[in-house]
């Protein structure tokens, strides 16, 4: 069996939230708060396992969409079924990106602590609802935070959704140099008004896949600004909502006093805000410690989605140190927090070395190759 356990178990509205089908635990969402949360410890003991993770969606009035194409289509309920999402195509305008879903297979050669968070979803409350187009609606202490794990914050405004949260496992050490495993989590949509595909369609971009969705604005998909393997506004943080736009220099720069603009969800690196009161944000992208892994080569920067500074340090690990197997991604398939499934196939039964039994003494044995 495995061993878990809450990383702050005195964290306010927390407490274990796993359910055990034989050798299969689901790790649910453990918090009352969407945006203010703890992770699970998890130890691992040697054997082969199958990891499965489902971003959190963003923010939304209006719901949350299977994958969207941009002519407004979806992806097909069998692929959403297939890979066990809850999403469902929705023709309406200004819905939140569903969360991703990746899976792989690994193999632990040794007993390992791994820590995993599991994505807070978007949320469209707000600390004042009578803010609408006032520089004071971008006060920080008013915004709406993003998901637990990351997700973009929003000004105050009655109506608009938040970015999604990661969903992530990492090794070893709880930080983000250390995830080995990463699906992306949706952005926020605009306000709840607007038509499908049309005037004020501000619908967030869907989370998960290597390269994560951009946004619609007025109906229109937008994909200039994408979360990848090695690029997107933070390294596990989306991006906050502001006055003048994007503080990454790389993000979108446009100013407007309207509080009516969401935040992007997060990932392996957090999607863009769009910072624009027509449009949704990005979603994250997720990713995995496999043999076509691309890690961002020297030092990796972090901030959060106000673009503060985290810190900044290589990653931790290389593809000789943990390498999953049997990847599979599928963007957009998962609404509300994220979720974390780990399947055992196999425990490692037998110790590393073998014994011959003689005489009640376990004995090494030892092969010795000799010289020609």
């Amino acid at each position: 069996m495995l061993k878990y356990k809450l990383v702050n178990e005195s964290k306010v509205g927390a407490q274990i939230n796993v359910t055990i089908d034989v050798d299969r635990y689901i790790f649910d969402y453990p918090c009352s708060s969407s945006s203010d949360c703890t992770d699970y410890e998890i130890t691992f003991p040697p054997g082969l396992y199958k990891f499965e993770l489902y971003g959190s969606s963003g923010g939304s009035q209006n719901g949350i969409t299977s994958y969207r194409f941009p002519n407004g289509s979806c992806i097909s309920e069998e692929i959403v079924n297939l890979y066990r999402g809850n999403t469902k195509c929705l023709s309406k305008s200004s819905v939140g990106g569903a969360g991703g879903y990746i899976s792989g297979v690994i193999y632990i050669r040794k007993s390992i602590l791994s820590f995993v968070t599991v994505g807070g979803k978007g949320s469209v409350a707000t600390k004042d609802s009578e803010c609408y187009g006032e520089p004071r609606c971008f006060e920080r202490n008013i915004y709406s935070p993003g998901g637990y794990g990351g997700g973009g914050s929003t000004p105050a405004h009655p109506s608009i959704g938040s970015g999604g949260g990661q969903t992530a496992v990492k090794f070893i050490e709880n930080d983000l140099w250390h995830r080995v495993i990463v699906a992306g989590s949706g952005g926020g949509a605009d306000n709840g008004v607007g038509d499908f595909l049309g005037k004020d369609d501000g619908s967030g971009g869907s989370g998960g896949g290597l390269i994560a969705q951009g946004w619609f604005e007025n109906g229109v998909y937008k994909n200039d600004y994408l979360a990848n393997s090695t690029f997107g506004f933070s390294f596990g943080y989306g991006e906050a909502a502001q006055l003048s736009g994007s503080k990454n220099v790389n993000g979108v720069h446009k100013y407007s006093s309207s509080s009516d603009k969401s935040g992007s969800g997060s990932g392996w690196f957090g999607g863009f805000a769009s910072h624009d009161p027509n449009s949704g944000s990005g979603g994250g992208s997720s990713w995995v410690l496999s043999k076509d892994a691309i890690i961002p080569p020297g030092k990796i920067k972090a901030t959060d989605d106000f673009f503060t500074p985290i810190g900044s340090r290589e990653y931790e690990f290389s593809k000789a140190d943990f390498l999953f197997t049997n990847v599979i991604h599928q963007a957009g398939i998962w609404e509300g927090n994220g979720r974390v499934i780990i399947s055992i196939i196999q425990y490692e039964k037998c110790p590393t070395f073998k014994y011959f039994l003689n005489l009640n003494f376990l004995l090494p044995i030892y092969v010795f190759s000799l010289s020609k």
